[in-house]
């Protein structure tokens, strides 16, 4: 048995709470906010993929097997339930997204996963699916070879696999059968833009350079400005949207620090600032190792000694402790550094990712970080 300990000592002396700095860029409009009736919305639907080479759901998968009915009663075929009996289909779930002012006619992409047992759908063709709406009206009719990104084999017990064959697409096999239309001017007359970012700052100087183009709008909140456009036609609703899409803004961007704890990333922004700190670093690396030796007792005749006792087997346990303690390691770092310079710094002393994430929330709690520090 081993175990291993690691102790870090961090110590942040200066500086207890500071201010968050943002870097200023500019950024065409259409890049960072949307007209609010300008969504998308998501499609479901329940299938059939057939066609697979023995892969598909199995008897146990009692709804397959009464879809597999169903769908031949629709051509006339009446079989019963207990008469059905393959593995070359498989139920599905189909799902899409039917974008913005589609029209009748427009095709989409569709995904399709296996509900099922099913072990692969390589192969397969998806049947006419109709795919609703949140509303529960049809929108689009899927249908087509599904192109699965993996496979899977098994023979005598021996598996090949490579990524998930239970999950595929059908290429532009959505059917859009229902537009998708919105409206661009609210109940109120006026446009509403929504920013993909809520910012305060950047919500005020969209609504300066709209204003400046002539049109009224006003900054509701931080994630919305309203516009008031002359109404007179639609033809003068697009061309004022188009010119407003077309602004470049001044944004203020939020200083971030994204970590992944699971896979040991850190993604950071140049400019993200440190203050003073120092580092102090150091590794106690403890190991317990046991190892059980066991003890036969000599001259045994019958389950008895030579000297008359009972012959037993005893277990002796031979511990050993080592224990290992690292010259710690300090980094000092005067003035306002990026974080950029910070990671750099401790990579340069030996401390791998995961050490550095851990330093770099107790600075974040601290108050060292000018920015926010967000855990994924």
């Amino acid at each position: 048995m081993k175990a291993i300990f690691s102790v870090f000592l961090i110590v942040f002396p200066l500086f207890v709470s500071f201010n968050a700095m943002a870097s200023e860029s500019y950024a065409r409009l259409k890049d960072i906010a949307r007209i609010e009736g300008d969504r998308e919305n998501a499609l479901i639907g329940y299938g059939l993929v057939v066609g697979l080479a023995g892969s598909g759901d199995s008897r146990r998968s009692k709804s397959t097997i009464r879809s597999i009915a169903n769908t031949l009663k629709q051509f006339g075929l009446i079989v019963g339930d207990d008469e059905v009996n393959s593995r070359n289909v498989a139920a599905v779930m189909v799902t899409g997204t039917i974008g913005s002012f589609a029209e009748r006619g427009d095709k989409i992409d569709v995904s399709v996963s296996a509900m099922g047992d099913a072990r692969s759908l390589v192969g397969g063709t998806l049947l006419l699916t109709p795919l609703e709406g949140i509303d529960g009206r049809i929108y689009s009719v899927a249908q087509g070879q599904i192109s699965v990104g993996g496979y899977k084999f098994e023979q005598f017990g021996n598996t090949e696999q490579k990524n998930h064959p239970t999950v595929g697409i059908v290429p532009k096999g959505g059917m859009v059968e229902r537009g998708n239309s919105s409206k661009l001017v609210n109940k109120d007359g006026k446009i509403g833009i929504i920013l993909g970012d809520a910012d305060f700052g950047t919500a005020i100087n969209i609504a300066d350079a709209i204003n400046n183009l002539g049109y009224k709008a006003e900054a509701v909140h931080s994630g919305k400005v309203d516009v008031i456009v002359p109404d007179n036609s639609s033809s003068d609703v697009i061309r004022a949207i188009a010119r407003i899409q077309a602004l470049t803004v001044l944004t203020d961007e939020k200083a971030l620090i994204i970590v992944n704890e699971r896979t040991g990333t850190i993604v950071s922004g140049g400019d993200v600032k440190v203050s003073s700190l120092t580092v102090a670093h150091g590794n106690l690396e403890l190991s317990i190792k046991t190892q059980y030796n066991v003890s036969q007792p000599q001259n045994v005749v019958i389950g008895r000694n030579s000297e008359g006792g009972n012959g037993q087997t005893v277990v002796v346990p031979d511990t050993t402790i080592k224990v290992t303690d690292d010259k710690a390691s300090i980094a000092n770092f005067q003035g306002e550094t990026t974080v950029f310079t910070l990671v750099s710094e401790l990579r340069k002393l030996g401390l791998s990712t995961r050490d550095i994430i851990v330093i770099l929330q107790a600075a974040d709690k601290a108050g060292a970080i000018n920015g926010e520090l967000v855990l994924q």
